[in-house]
């Protein structure tokens, strides 16, 4: 059990509810504070639901909604290469605190409005008016979380939810010369719609936000045909949406995941998935720095490097996408964009620097641990475990013997020939072996 009394998770959306449901599956009090969240929707990828059936997240699998094909309408072409899962927000967190709750998370229903810091943890008051102490506290209030952040072009997201729109599921995404939008229908005449502007273009106050959304739908070649004959409900709602990260991912006693760690650009498509590999290694790493002190210094150094690398390569790949719509060059907002965050390639081959083998900081077992790995130039914090099998022993084994006896290296390793040959083609793929 944690020594210092519970942990206290604030927020409740996917990071925050991973992070609760791995710390109690490590033996730790957890207590989740939480208010519901807004009406909106969105796409999940399929890395997502593989995730959340790693976690044993039953119920928030269930209120995932139907399979679609993202349609991209780029640099006067539409493709729908990508398939994603269209799914409502606000029954999709609920799901999750489900499954919080039946995993053994305390939840409360509130919403924080104030954290101290007394010498002896934290203590959250919630607008009920309780309070509530902690030893260690994970921060997941998203991008709204206090402290300072590095971040990119500074960009606002407008939204709106409509009715009545066509029942055929869908998302969507297109640029225009002042930003772009992205569109999602869950397939049953509900739709949202999201227009992303630079922030340097003043906003008119809230009365006028339906003037200009309905303005920037017309400069938006098909936003008009994603709605059909649907009509607005609710208010436009204008929210900051800076792909940001964290100076300091994690302090003393505090950790902050998902969007509180890094926010990427929403072009990217991938924050849900990163909220819960975030989620997923903070649990590992908070039970290494409260269960293995000695070892919270590595802990600590492998998820520092973990978001800053995470949050580089999602930043190029959203660069790399940027420069792919041409129509409007002398654009800022596009031109920024295609600049940032530097000219480093997104990913790296293989071949750009030998690989080499060192010890590194990895998750096995609950726990931050030093292990052999291969370091190569597209995976510069190592690779561990390909299928399964420790690369790195596997290598050793591999220079020892003749030939890739399969059935000798499953024994050795305690897993299947199958394993075994995925592994060794990954070390011939980086040549190193032949």
């Amino acid at each position: 059990m944690n020594p210092n009394g519970h942990i206290l998770v604030a927020g409740g959306g996917p990071a925050g509810c991973i992070a609760a449901i791995g710390l109690v599956g490590l033996g730790h009090c957890v207590r989740l504070i939480a208010r519901p969240r807004q009406p909106a929707i969105e796409g999940l990828s399929e890395r997502v639901l593989r995730a959340l059936e790693a976690s044993g997240c039953r119920r928030a699998l269930d209120a995932v909604g139907p399979a679609v094909r993202r349609e991209a309408s780029w640099n006067g072409a539409t493709t729908a290469a990508n398939q994603e899962w269209v799914v409502a927000r606000a029954r999709f967190d609920a799901a999750l605190l489900e499954d919080a709750a039946a995993a053994g998370v305390e939840i409360v229903a509130d919403r924080i409005i104030q954290i101290a810091r007394p010498r002896d943890g934290w203590q959250g008051q919630t607008s009920g008016g309780q309070q509530w102490s902690s030893g260690y506290l994970v921060e997941a209030r998203g991008r709204r979380a206090p402290g300072r952040r590095m971040r990119g072009p500074a960009t606002t997201a407008l939204g709106r939810l409509f009715a009545g729109v066509p029942t055929r599921p869908r998302t969507a995404v297109a640029g225009c010369r002042r930003g772009w939008a992205w569109y999602a229908s869950t397939g049953d005449g509900a739709g949202a719609l999201q227009i992303v502007l630079p922030s340097a273009a003043p906003l008119p106050k809230r009365p006028g936000l339906p003037g200009l959304f309905e303005t920037l739908m017309d400069e938006i070649g098909p936003a008009r045909d994603w709605l059909g004959a649907g009509h607005a409900v609710g208010e436009v709602l204008a929210r900051h949406a800076d792909a940001s990260r964290a100076v300091s991912a994690i302090e003393d006693r505090l950790i902050r995941v998902g969007d509180a760690a890094l926010a990427m650009d929403p072009l990217s498509g991938h924050g849900v998935f990163e909220a819960i590999a975030s989620a997923t290694a903070a649990a590992a790493v908070i039970n290494t720095v409260l269960r293995r002190p000695d070892d919270a210094g590595i802990a600590r150094a492998f998820y520092e490097e973990r978001v800053r690398l995470a949050f580089e390569r999602f930043a190029r790949i959203g660069r790399d996408f940027y420069a792919l719509e041409r129509r409007w060059p002398d654009a800022d907002f596009w031109r920024e964009r295609r600049a940032w965050p530097d000219d480093r390639p997104a990913h790296a081959p293989p071949s750009a620097a030998a690989p080499r083998l060192e010890a590194r900081p990895v998750l096995e077992d609950g726990f931050i641990v030093a292990r052999r790995v291969v370091v190569t130039a597209d995976q510069p914090r190592g690779v561990w475990r390909v299928d399964g099998v420790p690369v790195a022993d596997l290598l050793d084994w591999r220079r020892s013997h003749d030939g890739d006896d399969l059935p000798g290296a499953a024994a050795r390793f305690a897993c299947a020939p199958g394993q075994v040959a995925t592994a060794l083609e990954w070390l011939r793929y980086r040549r190193l072996i032949g």
